[in-house]
């Protein structure tokens, strides 16, 4: 029945073993590790009662498949996994749903515990492999230490649970920095491992727990070092697969960029409005687009026009230098922005509009066609300004405004630092 409800499928291109570069992985602790589907086979047994009929129907009509091909139960190579692409197939059909966007699976199948990945999507082939495809790449700038302490673990997690029966309070993950191959612009992605097609067998005599580097009040590893030397990794060998998600967190990175910059300065110079208009540039995710980021300073309760503020804006800076009748049109805009505070996305930049709101001329011959003011307030009135401008009709619109509005409450504290900076100076 099975098989003519499951059509045959095409099957991807030839799986091929990728490894990351050994310069980057010859100082991790190894674990002896293979690759099996007997451990998936067994899972696919163990659920069967728990699930409804058709899932059990499912899962048997699997089993049955990969039990018909014994080379795939043992430890396995990569020529097999080849002969089996159909197999591999509905494996991974039954691991992500049917009805997901195929170019955004961004999921890989993995040997145990090693920075090498088997078979795998088309999108995660083209996010995280190099483009001669000879190598799997880890994150740039991710420091040797760190990635032994991420590596180590995610071993030490699944050894603790299995053989202590404890829990790991660490959260290893692996966050990847890459350029969206359609716009070029940075998005970052969060790495899962699902580890429950991994079988962990001991091949020597267990050392007792109180002797190791993890803490057992905070149930954390203390010492690196001290725990590979009384509970060495070759006490233990790995079989299976692992699963690997990649999950894009570029929200949640951006606003920690974000975080970081203000954690890391005390002054609001240049440089951290340079680094906060990466950001947001970053959470937007547009590559053509233009992000002004002006602070609102006030002296005597009068807003004055700072040079060095002023300039980051891509409105206000057209009132740079010039004579000071031309403040009469700041304060006009000052004055419309009040009126008008709500964001407000301008999909089409035109004639128009520029007649209803002459600021927007300078940003008009530049080249923008779509436009978006984001005022920031706080219990004293307008504290900064926030500004995208796109040569693209259309680009910038309500969604975007959505997309902004987590990052507001950390950009308006940034606009009150270069608020306190200003005073500083003055």
């Amino acid at each position: 029945m099975l098989d003519e409800l499951i059509p045959a499928v095409k099957t991807w291109k030839k799986p091929k073993l990728l490894k990351a570069e050994s310069s980057f992985t010859e100082s991790l602790p190894v674990i002896d590790s293979k690759i099996s589907f007997q451990p998936f086979v067994s899972y696919l047994k163990s659920k069967r009662p728990e699930v409804s009929e058709t899932k059990e129907k499912l899962y048997s009509y699997l089993i049955k498949k990969f039990e018909a091909e014994p080379a795939l139960l043992g430890q396995v190579d990569l020529d097999e996994i080849a002969k089996q692409g159909d197999l591999m197939d509905l494996l991974t059909t039954l691991l992500f749903p049917v009805v997901g966007d195929n170019d955004k699976n961004n999921f890989a199948l993995a040997a145990p515990y090693q920075f090498s990945v088997f078979y795998y999507s088309d999108n995660f082939r083209k996010l995280f492999f190099d483009n001669g495809e000879q190598h799997l790449l880890l994150p740039d700038g991710v420091p040797s230490e760190q990635l032994k302490a991420i590596h180590c673990s995610m071993i030490y997690d699944h050894v603790m649970e299995k053989f202590y029966g404890v829990k790991l309070n660490e959260n290893p993950e692996l966050i990847y920095p890459v350029s969206d191959p359609e716009t070029g612009m940075l998005r970052y992605y969060r790495i899962r491992l699902d580890r429950r097609f991994i079988d962990l067998r001991l091949k020597g005599e267990l050392p007792p727990i109180q002797d190791c580097g993890v803490c057992l009040n905070t149930f954390r590893i203390l010492d690196l070092e001290k725990q590979l030397a009384k509970i060495p990794l070759d006490l233990f060998e790995a079989e299976g697969f692992a699963v690997w998600v990649a999950e894009d967190v570029t929200v949640t990175e951006s606003l920690e960029s974000i975080k970081k910059v203000l954690l890391r300065e005390n002054d609001c110079d240049a440089t951290v409005i340079s680094e906060l208009k990466k950001a947001v540039k970053a959470l937007v995710g547009l590559s053509d687009l233009d992000v002004g980021l002006m602070p609102f300073i006030q002296v005597n309760n009068q807003f004055v026009l700072d040079e060095e503020n002023v300039k980051h804006s891509l409105t206000a800076k057209q009132w740079i230098g010039v004579e000071p009748e031309r403040l009469a049109e700041f304060y006009g805009t000052i004055n419309f922005i009040q009126e008008h505070p709500e964001p407000t996305p301008i999909t089409n930049l035109n004639d128009q509009m520029i007649s209803f709101a002459p600021f927007l001329k300078v940003v008009y011959d530049a080249g923008a066609r779509s436009y978006l003011v984001y005022p920031m307030q706080n219990s004293d009135g307008l504290i900064g300004l926030l500004e995208l401008s796109s040569p693209v009709h259309n680009a910038l619109t309500h969604k975007i405004v959505s997309q902004l509005e987590p990052a507001i409450p950390l950009l308006s504290l940034a606009m009150l630092k270069c608020r306190e900076s200003f005073h500083a100076r003055i």
